[in-house]
């Protein structure tokens, strides 16, 4: 027996093949203090190692836009969403409630998802939330086990539209933007003589609970003549300018320098009664920048993407001045190169390449060609930093050189591989390379077209090796899509295409048993001749039954 004050076994000890049962033991030992890696850990080993596949559940079509937030799906631009799943495996569906007119509609949509553990004391309307931008209003509505419920409705502005939402700090902090000022429309108010309008407007809200912290203007007046986009992340107000410079500023000094007042929501903020968020006024602008805020970093790039991350710090772009396909990995103190710090794939080809830090904060690159994807590694030495290989993935060979996958129906199949089969002859479209937390498993979603057919294949790799664990054949009816999305949320894959020009389709697959249907395959198929055999044995049992009465 192991006394109180010992430490619990840490399922992080154990090796990759530790038997599951040895998991399920040890988490009824120590089933108060157990963690939820180790039961992530035992439905890995089922996933790639047991006696169960991934079986189609269910499917659905629609004439609009499919989304999949927080392990949930929406439709009808958010209004009817489907959660949990019933006997049959099935998803359930549900429906917000709440009468809208037929010209109001929900532009984009955000999940937050709240974990108790990280609660403070005391806390109110710490619940995971379903953040709707419909037009003029954010939208807030309580995701309960059974419903949604709409807690919270804020009138945004009179005159101005809101079209997009986003993260500033996920699940913390959330920005929302008005519609896009295009340039040339600025230009041609320039020539007229007028007074240049402000480009957009950013609205910045703290969640659980819902809070204002304020709404600020981007214009040229203070950003630059050619300045031409500008958003929120991690604390950064970042602004794109036509020269293809990337300038990021400190929302917080902002904040703590330019706001004239504080606005809390549903209560008057001024002399004349106005109430904040509540029609018809909406939210002031009470964040006035009068000069352009000091610099923290810029760069200039091409098509405004930067990526930050690694371990030291380093950033991530496409220079400005060269083709595309090539990224240059550099240090964000600094600005030096990494030694071997240009990537650029050794082939050409017709799509761009793409390049970000890895999802799983480990400070890998992730590196995606047309069918190469390489996880790059930075470390720092006595000369600087270095970019190197920690491994890579050829997704036109995987396929063939696989001796066993299996189907969604969980067949197995197995056929012997020519040399000549080795070579490239098929084309290979690749549509998702991600993480999967819970997990630790790094999957690829691709499209084969060769002469035996079309099929698509959603490979799982061990996220340290690379080494592939397990292939799944997906169903592909369509030849060529707009747009396919695979997502992968423990034992559910949830399969998003747009086959045609407002048509989407949603296909859910589920982790299923195989042994039901070993059983089936097991028990002996019923003939004509059977049948006749056992109705005369039954016949003669009967008769015998009667005689000895």
């Amino acid at each position: 027996m192991e006394n109180e004050g010992t430490s619990h076994t840490d399922i992080r000890k154990y090796p990759e093949n530790t038997n599951t049962l040895l998991l399920l033991r040890n988490r009824e030992r120590h089933g108060r203090h157990r963690q939820n890696r180790a039961s992530y850990k035992i439905l890995k080993s089922l996933i790639c190692g047991g006696n169960y596949s991934y079986k189609k559940v269910w499917q659905k079509n629609s004439d609009k836009r499919i989304a999949c937030e927080g392990g949930r799906l929406y439709f009808e631009n958010f209004r009817i969403w489907y959660g949990g799943y019933n006997l049959k495996n099935e998803p359930k569906c549900l429906q917000i409630n709440q009468p809208r007119s037929p010209n109001r509609k929900i532009e984009d949509a955000l999940v937050a998802c709240v974990h108790s553990e990280c609660l403070p004391l005391p806390n109110d309307g710490h619940m995971s939330s379903l953040y709707c931008l419909e037009n003029k209003w954010l939208l807030r509505f309580v995701l309960d086990k059974k419903q949604v419920l709409p807690v919270e409705s804020v009138f945004l502005s009179p005159n101005r539209k809101f079209s997009d939402i986003s993260w500033n700090e996920p699940h913390k902090s959330l920005v929302l933007r008005t519609t896009h000022n295009s340039r040339s429309n600025q230009q041609r108010v320039r020539e007229a003589g007028a007074p240049v309008p402000i480009l957009m407007l950013l609205a910045v809200f703290e969640v659980c609970p819902l809070s204002f912290v304020g709404m600020l203007k981007i214009t040229e007046k203070v950003f630059g003549k050619d300045v031409v986009h500008a958003g929120l992340s991690q604390g950064f107000l970042i602004t794109m300018h036509h020269s293809g410079w990337v300038k990021m500023y400190s929302f917080d000094w902002i904040v703590e320098k330019y706001r004239k007042f504080e606005a809390k929501l549903f209560e008057e903020f001024n002399a004349e009664g106005m109430i904040c968020g509540d029609v018809p006024f909406g939210l002031p602008c009470n964040i006035q920048i009068t000069e352009c805020p000091p610099v923290l970093f810029k760069v200039r790039c091409a098509q405004h993407i930067v990526d930050v991350g690694g371990f030291p710090w380093h950033y991530l772009i496409s220079p400005y001045s060269t083709k595309q396909s090539c990224f240059h990995v550099c240090n964000l103190t600094t600005g030096q190169l990494a030694n071997n710090g240009t990537l650029a794939m050794d082939v050409t080809n017709l799509e761009t390449d793409k390049a970000s830090f890895y999802g799983d904060e480990s400070g890998r690159i992730l590196y995606l060609g047309a069918a190469d994807i390489r996880l790059l590694k930075i470390t720092a030495g006595d000369t600087g930093c270095q970019v190197y290989e920690d491994f890579s993935i050829d997704l036109s060979r995987s396929i063939k050189e696989e001796k066993a996958l299996y189907t969604s129906s969980g067949r197995s199949i197995r056929r012997k591989v020519s040399t000549a089969e080795l070579q490239d002859n098929s084309e290979v479209t690749i549509y998702n390379v991600d993480y999967e937390n819970e997990l630790d498993l790094l999957y690829t979603s691709a499209v084969y077209h060769d002469p035996e057919g079309t099929y698509n294949m959603l490979n799982l790799y061990h996220n340290t090796t690379g080494a592939l664990l397990r292939g799944v054949h997906l169903d592909e009816p369509w030849q060529e899509v707009y747009e396919h999305r695979v997502h992968v949320d423990l034992d559910t894959m949830i399969k998003i295409v747009k086959p045609s020009p407002g048509k989407f389709c949603c296909i859910v697959y589920r982790l299923c048993s195989n042994a039901e249907e070993q059983e089936k395959d097991k028990t002996p198929k019923s003939t004509p001749k059977n049948q006749r055999t056992e109705h005369r044995r039954r016949s003669r049992t009967q008769a015998v039954h009667r005689r000895s009465r």
